[in-house]
């Protein structure tokens, strides 16, 4: 059986006539805006899209025609360079006010690169071929990672090892030249160098009964300090290296001319290797804590959306009776809809039955009876309420 995968011809119908080749500048205008627009961003995809915060500006001022939605991937130029490969139908009928803007950068005659071009295929396969097999980009795993860290380390001790999580506009460089390439480095220096939390690392410390003083400027150093594996030459370290060195050229004293270079291959490079490192992290931090990454992750973030209590209720409420539950052991519950009561909203309710012998009722009260009898022709009947459950898992 054949599975090798189905190889799409850009140049010839049906796909040629749904791509536009467009130079790389064409997104500068973009990024010049953030306030406005998001650009996503990756090894072989991307995407350019009006911000909800404009988009409601846009909306009040009945200008919702001069929205963006562009779904982009990247294709290899002869010398090199990579022109943006856009899908035309979202150019040309969902982002119609900035064709104008895009014609100035359109690529009438492009010569491309001989020979198989990784990236432009793996677009191709998963937006225009449907093939969904084909795994999310390095930038996206490393979002995936630091997540799933910043997840466990909440559940461990409260906090998350980093104060930012990668956003989907993290800048690849839009320019084959050392200057773009020392860019990128610098905006993920500020992830994951300058966001590592110190206390973090503290609390991480005393956990594991190594307690340390971490250092606002040396949260590298105190975190190698706490989990030896991830000195030299971890790919962590060489990561953290690579990321810090890069930063240096750009941000102190004055850097060299910018040379040119396959800056956009080498960052993707370099992201690979900072996903190996965050595995390792991961790895580390799941063994020293004894906990799952990805099931910490799944707890905290279920955690974010329990309801938050605003008041405490008053002594007298029956809710108060809640607290007899703490120590008993549940035997079993029933749940299901209450039986109808004249004029009184229909309810669901839900019965605790304790191993003591205690049982416990909860159903729904509100103020519909009241609503009833002051608006005409309301009846309480017609309202229906339900309980609304949210599970935590299980530490």
């Amino acid at each position: 059986m054949n599975t090798a995968p189905k190889q799409l011809d850009p140049d010839k119908d049906p796909y040629k006539n749904l791509i536009g080749y467009f130079r790389s500048q064409v997104l500068a205008s973009y990024r010049n805006e953030p306030d406005k627009y998001l650009v996503e961003t990756d090894f072989f995809h991307g995407k350019i899209e009006t911000t909800n915060q404009y988009y409601e500006e846009l909306e009040a001022a009945n200008r919702t025609d001069e929205v963006i939605d562009v779904l982009f991937g990247y294709r290899t130029l002869q010398d090199g360079d990579l022109a943006i490969a856009a899908y035309l139908p979202d150019l040309l009928k969902k982002s119609k006010k900035h064709v104008q803007q895009w014609s100035g950068f359109h690529i009438t005659d492009p010569k491309w690169i001989k020979g198989h071009d990784e990236r432009f295929s793996l677009w191709m396969r998963r937006y225009l071929g449907g093939d969904w097999s084909v795994g999310p980009g390095v930038r996206t795993q490393l979002s995936k990672l630091i997540h799933t860290v910043n997840g466990l380390t909440s559940e461990a001790v409260g906090k998350p090892l980093l104060k930012h999580e990668l956003k989907e506009s993290l800048s690849f460089p839009e320019a084959e030249n050392s200057h773009r390439y020392e860019d990128a480095h610098k905006e993920l220096y500020g992830y994951l160098i300058d966001g590592l939390d110190c206390e973090c690392i503290s609390l991480l410390a005393i956990r594991l009964g190594r307690p340390i003083k971490a250092r606002e400027s040396w949260t590298v150093q105190d975190l190698k300090k706490l989990f030896t594996n991830l000195n030299s030459p971890s790919d962590f370290a060489k990561a953290y290296d690579l990321v810090s060195a890069q930063r240096g050229l750009s941000a102190h004293k004055v850097r060299p001319a910018a040379t040119s270079m396959p800056a956009f291959e080498q960052f993707t490079k370099d992201l690979e290797l900072c996903v190996k490192g965050f595995n390792e992290l991961l790895s580390t931090l799941e063994k020293e804590l004894n906990m799952n990454g990805e099931k910490a992750t799944e707890r905290n973030e279920a955690k974010k959306y329990l309801p938050k209590i605003a008041r405490a209720s008053e002594p007298h409420y029956s809710i108060c009776q809640a607290t007899d539950m703490k120590g008993k052991t549940v035997e079993r519950v029933e749940f299901g809809s209450r039986n109808e009561i004249p004029n009184v909203h229909q309810s669901e309710v839900l019965t605790i039955h304790f191993s003591d012998g205690s049982i416990l009722s909860i159903d729904t009260h509100s103020n519909v009876g009241n609503l009833a009898g002051e608006v005409p022709g309301f009846k309480g009947e017609d309202v229906h309420i339900s309980f609304g459950l949210h599970w935590v898992p299980e530490k």
